[in-house]
């Protein structure tokens, strides 16, 4: 099944609302993790938003999939940008 790399947005004045919601975003995607879907996923350090390595049929049900995340459910994530991903070499190839 093709790999998406799927990058939030987020906007800094949010940030006291995403620290509040984060329990649930990140029991949210450890249950992806677990269940597959999701591969990998991790904020950027700089705080402008996250990476998240989602396996999927298409572009569509990963996009499907992540508008269920709570960040994204309570708007929490200003952009959602998808992108079929091919990895060449390391752990995810």
């Amino acid at each position: 099944m093709p790999l998406f790399a799927v990058s939030y947005r987020y906007e800094p004045d949010q940030t006291e609302d995403r620290e509040a919601n984060k329990p649930a975003h990140r029991e949210w995607l450890s249950a992806r993790v677990d269940a597959g879907s999701i591969r990998s996923v991790g904020p950027y350090t700089d705080g402008s938003g996250a990476l998240l390595v989602v396996e999927a049929a298409d572009s569509g049900a990963a996009r499907a999939l992540v508008a269920e995340d709570p960040h994204c459910l309570r708007g929490m994530v200003s952009e959602v940008i998808v992108r079929e991903w091919k990895p060449v070499y390391g752990a995810l190839a």
